[in-house]
């Protein structure tokens, strides 16, 4: 038996072998120090025992899978090792060496963990395990990577554990309740992983661990286990944790009873997890109800040549909105199609989101039918339509498109003189009431769904009619938004030509979270979001990029009606600040603070001021449990929640490697200067990293149509628009990345 040193992975390995009812692959140890010989007999000694063709030689550094810092990925492992002496001795070397060629890596990150450790060179230990040809595998951690928030998170891809880890794929990410039934868990194969997780969670006595797993042929394979080192910001109470179960089982008989053969996502059309978040407030909800979801979608639509259903768009369940695929569906059904023909057309679309969930972020451009075109033919094709209703589709649809063209010809040559108008209507609101304001909000979003409505009519019509063009690479240079304005403008403000007050006055209204009624804008914090970004503007002129199509009239529409809803949704926003501002000193009159007005409808604060009573209690919140971005009412079970691959958007064709900066809320205060900004949503909230210096943005949520996917097309900054739950998971624990954008990929560096 040699002495020395098995390092953090080993001893961790040797506790999991000894636990009943978990399986580890065969393995060895070659600790530290040793000799060659040394080295050379624990193989010789492995492979008589193992007779497999492939092994994996993993590091297993003194303080790796530490309780205070993981140095996960700091070492080099080596997988599909030939289970010969010398391939196996020539494996190990390359791992001990990668202390040294890795060093400057490990030094950062153990300075990046605060130095809460003295790092010193003991050599590392060496673990050669059998390797398992898995059909699938991944992480389970015992809560988030965040919070202890009651759910096990699992995050599993096909092939190697190590492609999860690293980021190189972007596998299925599932959270499960801690306290669901084993009964109740339809998967066999994570059933049995729940199993495995509780008895090594029993073993350490810990509900903070972090285990690698491999699956071959129902079989489950534990390879390692490692304390997790990232603390709780907000852990779940005790209150909430008792009643999880209770209120996930209520949740999902509401959404199995209550939405039938619809099906809700929470970036269906609208996108109200884009604006709203998933947790937002009853007044934010409500509000955003009365400026969009309530009606003025479906009446703008109709006013359009559309017969939608008017039921509204938004659903909630729980606090989380979503969007009704019916509604939507629907709301883009042109006048004349009987609601028989229309159903067989909706059945289509749903079965394409029940097969592919991330198509929700992106129903106006690969699901619903919008013109007479392929499109339109396949789908009539999958819906098995008659003769004489394929018929009457076409018609309606050529109908469709004489009333939107004609539209168009009236609105873009006035667009500019509109805005104008609405602008000037919003200074003359100080003294309005509160009603008359909001009149003026709803008018302002009432123009802003048309334009919107008539920018994803034209960018459609240009994909079916120029099949194969990259629009957002043919867009540049061409797209003026206020974006590029704002950017002009800190450039003034640097030069000495503009007054930072007159900054202020332009883009205070904006704010992280447009419908965060009581969030912060930027002119409560203008250091942040407005000053801190002038030493870094310069003006930026993106060429104009020609093409064979700039002067098409469906080229020339796209980038009208884009600029006319990107000004729109800048000056209806303004309007909204006007309101929120008024709304504030009402509240303060009457001695409510903001806090207790949150919990309550727009409706339920109007009649308070003008009766003079109290508010009514406060309503339930559904504390603690996680929905996911879709739910299929017949298959819901939320004890399980599954994330599935996600669909991003890459913007430019640039690669960029640069280290990990994440804002989880724009108001934090991070120098971002230089690296890749990872953010949780599209928010065009966080418009002020276009200014920052940033070397590129990856959200986690997100669709093509989204205000800063335009943005970024605009200032041709490198971006990943919706990168998913799975990837932003791995991205947040990251040290750095690879933006690809030329390829379409992510990849985690350390």
């Amino acid at each position: 038996m040699i002495s020395g040193d098995n390092g953090g992975k080993a001893e961790n390995l040797l506790i999991l072998d000894s636990i009943p009812g978990i399986t580890v692959p065969r393995f060895c140890i070659i600790p530290t120090p040793s000799t060659e010989t040394e080295d050379a007999r624990i193989i010789e000694s492995f492979i008589l025992r193992v007779r497999k063709s492939n092994v994996a030689v993993r590091s297993s550094a003194k303080n790796e899978d530490g309780k205070i810092a993981s140095f996960a990925g700091m070492y080099l492992t080596k997988l599909h090792v030939p289970i010969e002496k010398h391939a196996i001795l020539e494996a190990v070397t390359s791992v001990r060496n990668s202390g040294d060629t890795k060093k400057d890596v490990v030094a950062h990150y153990a300075t990046y963990t605060q130095g809460s450790f003295q790092e010193t060179d003991l050599g590392i230990a060496v673990i050669v395990q059998e390797m398992i040809d898995a059909d699938f595998s991944g992480m389970i951690f015992s809560h988030s990577l965040t919070d202890r928030d009651g759910y096990y998170l699992i995050s599993v891809s096909r092939g190697v554990g190590e492609n999860v880890a690293s980021g190189m794929v972007n596998g299925t990410l599932y959270r499960v309740a801690r306290s669901t039934d084993l009964a109740d868990i339809k998967e066999d194969w994570l059933c049995k992983l729940i199993t495995c997780m509780k008895l090594i969670e029993w073993h350490y006595r810990s509900e903070d661990l972090d285990v690698e797993f491999a699956a071959k042929n129902g079989q489950i394979y534990t390879l390692q286990c490692r304390p997790m080192t990232t603390s709780s910001a907000y852990p779940m109470s005790d209150e909430a944790y008792l009643k999880l179960p209770e209120t996930i089982e209520r949740l999902s008989r509401l959404v199995r009873t209550g939405y039938g053969d619809d099906l809700l996502g929470d970036m269906i059309d609208i996108n109200p997890v884009e604006l709203l978040g998933n947790d937002p407030s009853t007044l934010d909800i409500s509000l955003f109800g009365h400026l969009f979801a309530d009606s003025v979608v479906e009446q703008v639509r109709r006013d359009m040549g559309y017969d939608p259903l008017d039921i509204g768009l938004m659903r909630i369940v729980g606090n989380k909105p979503y969007v009704s695929l019916r509604a939507s569906a629907f709301s883009f059904r042109p006048f004349g199609v009987s609601r028989e023909v229309y159903e067989k057309l909706f059945a289509v679309y749903r079965a394409m989101l029940v097969s592919d969930e991330a198509l929700q972020t992106r129903v106006e451009f690969d699901v619903f039918a919008m013109d007479d075109g392929e499109k339109l033919e396949s789908v009539m094709r999958n819906a098995e339509l008659k003769k004489s209703e394929r018929y009457e589709l076409r018609f309606a649809f050529r109908r469709l498109r004489d009333s939107l063209n004609a539209i168009s010809r009236t609105l873009r040559p006035s667009s500019q003189e509109t805005l104008a108008s609405y602008g000037s209507g919003t200074l003359l609101l100080a003294n309005a009431p509160l009603s008359e304001m909001l009149q003026h909000v709803v008018a302002g979003t009432r123009y802003f769904v048309q334009v919107a409505r008539l920018a994803f009519y034209w960018k459609n019509r240009f994909q079916e009619t120029y099949p194969g063009e990259d629009l957002n690479e043919l867009l540049a240079g061409h797209i003026q938004t206020v974006s590029g304005r704002q950017q002009h403008d800190l450039h003034l403000c640097r030069i000495g030509q503009l007054p930072k007050q007159e900054l202020v006055d332009r883009y205070g209204h904006l704010r992280p979270g447009q419908f965060c009624v009581f969030g912060e804008s930027y002119a409560d914090d203008p250091e942040h979001y407005l000053f801190s970004q002038i030493a870094l503007a310069t003006p930026q002129l993106v060429e104009k990029r020609p093409h064979d199509h700039e002067h098409t009239e469906e080229f020339r529409n796209v980038v009208a009606f884009m600029q006319a809803r990107e000004e729109s949704k800048f000056l209806f926003s303004q309007a909204l600040g006007v309101l929120i501002g008024r709304l504030k000193k009402e509240l303060s009159a009457r001695g409510i603070d903001t806090i207790r007005a949150s919990r309550h409808t727009w409706d339920e604060l109007m009649s308070c001021f003008q009766s003079g009573e109290p508010l009514s209690a406060d309503r339930e919140r559904f504390t603690g449990v996680i929905l996911p971005p879709v739910l299929v009412p017949e298959a819901v079970s939320l004890h399980v929640v599954r994330f599935g691959h996600a669909a991003p958007s890459f913007i430019t064709r640039s690669v960029v490697k640069a280290p990990i900066r994440v804002l989880e809320d724009a108001s934090l205060h991070e120098d971002v200067k230089g690296a890749l900004v990872l953010i949780p949503t599209a928010d065009p909230g966080f418009d002020f990293l276009f200014h920052s210096g940033a070397a590129g943005i990856i959200t986690k949520t997100g669709g093509p149509a989204s205000h800063m996917c335009v943005r970024a097309v605009e200032l041709q900054m490198p971006a990943c628009i919706g990168c998913g739950e799975q990837m932003y998971s791995a991205l947040r624990g990251a040290l750095s990345a690879i933006l690809d954008c030329k390829s379409g990929q992510l990849v985690v560096v350390e």
